[in-house]
C-alpha cells in the first residue's frame, strides 16, 4: 500500500470510529501526545489527550447513531505529514431526534512507526449548499 493510499485508509478507520460511538476506538485512530488538537464544529480549540478524548466521549454519549457519507477527498502529503480535505454529509440520531448536517473538515495525520495518526482534526459548518450560480461570500 502507497503513503496516499495508507492515508485515506487512516481517515477511513477515524470515520469508522466516529461512527462505531466507541471511545476506545477513537482512542486508537490519535496519536497519543500533549500537541494533538480538535476543533468540533461550534466548539472552541481543544488541545491534548485529556481534553480532545473528553470531547469525543460527551459527543458519543449524547448520540444514538451517527453515519457518514464522506465526499471530496483531497490528500496532500509531506514527508511524515498529511492532511485530508473532505466534506463530511453527517446523519445523527439522538435525543433531540435525526439532525443531517454538512461539514467541511481538515484531518491531519502524522506518520509514527509505519502507521499514520490523527494529531488535528477540524471541522467547520456549511451553514448553505454550494451553487455554482451564486458567487463565493467575501
Amino acid at each position: 500500500m502507497d503513503d496516499r493510499e495508507a492515508v485515506l485508509a487512516a481517515n477511513r478507520e477515524f470515520y469508522r470510529a466516529f461512527e462505531s460511538l466507541e471511545l476506545g476506538r477513537m482512542e486508537r485512530v490519535w496519536l497519543r501526545e500533549p500537541k494533538i488538537a480538535c476543533v468540533h464544529p461550534g466548539w472552541r480549540r481543544l488541545t491534548g489527550w485529556g481534553p480532545v478524548m473528553t470531547s469525543w466521549q460527551r459527543i458519543f454519549a449524547g448520540a444514538f447513531e451517527m453515519t457518514f457519507d464522506i465526499r471530496d477527498s483531497g490528500v496532500s502529503i509531506s514527508g511524515d505529514l498529511a492532511v485530508v480535505l473532505v466534506e463530511e454529509n453527517l446523519t445523527q440520531r439522538g435525543y433531540d431526534g435525526v439532525m443531517r448536517t454538512q461539514v467541511l473538515a481538515t484531518n491531519v495525520f502524522e506518520r509514527r512507526g509505519g502507521e499514520w495518526l490523527m494529531v488535528l482534526h477540524h471541522g467547520s459548518p456549511v451553514m448553505a449548499p454550494a451553487s455554482d450560480d451564486e458567487p463565493p461570500l467575501q
